[in-house]
């Protein structure tokens, strides 16, 4: 099954620590800020602050767009430099601050349950990646280009800037094929049940 979710119905939410918002993308169920076993979001930082609190997730977070980028600074360790399409993982309990490098940033966040689900995400922004296969659970694909094609199974959707297309799998191998347009832009992540 495959869906195309609209920017329009993207659900905009409080941050748990209530420092800001998030505009969800996509969730496996819930309507809570804890209830989910995994949830899509991207959100506007304007200034340095600490992270809400997800204890019993994994957390992986990038810059979408927006300035040079963000300094993460994770549990008193080394902090961590994200430039735009970085990602970096850590524990939902973990002590997080952030910090601008310059202007306000978007982000892009997964969030999981590792006792029930494997994560894989990748951020494609070449033609070096055009097709592949997955059998995971849940693949989801995140546009950050004007339009893109794609192919699960031969079967065309076309997803315009910042739309999202969710495919739930029930164990098959699909094939994946981005169209031949000269340039793409998006985010790939693959859920595996445990």
């Amino acid at each position: 099954m495959i869906q195309v979710l609209a920017v329009e119905n993207y659900k905009k939410m409080p941050w748990k620590n209530g420092q800001g918002f998030t505009l969800e993308i996509v969730r496996s169920h819930g309507t809570g800020l804890s209830d989910f076993d995994w949830r899509i979001s991207i959100a506007d930082v304007k200034s340095a602050g600490a992270f809400s609190y997800f204890p019993n997730r994994k957390r992986i977070i990038g810059v979408l767009d927006g300035g040079a980028g963000l300094i993460l600074n994770v549990d008193q360790k080394a902090p961590v430099t994200l430039h735009q399409k970085q990602f970096f993982s850590f524990d939902g309990e973990s002590d997080v601050y952030a910090e601008l490098l310059d202007e306000p940033i978007r982000d892009f966040n997964l969030i999981y349950n590792p006792d029930r689900y494997c994560a894989r995400l990748q951020w494609i922004n070449a033609q070096a990646m055009s097709s592949w296969i997955s059998d995971a659970d849940r693949v989801i694909i995140f546009n950050a280009t004007d339009q893109l094609d794609l192919y699960v199974n031969g079967e065309q959707r076309q997803l315009t800037l910042f739309e999202t297309a969710l495919v739930e799998n029930d164990g098959k191998s699909l094939q994946y094929v981005i169209g031949s347009q000269t340039a793409h832009d998006f985010c790939l992540i693959e859920l595996f049940i445990r």
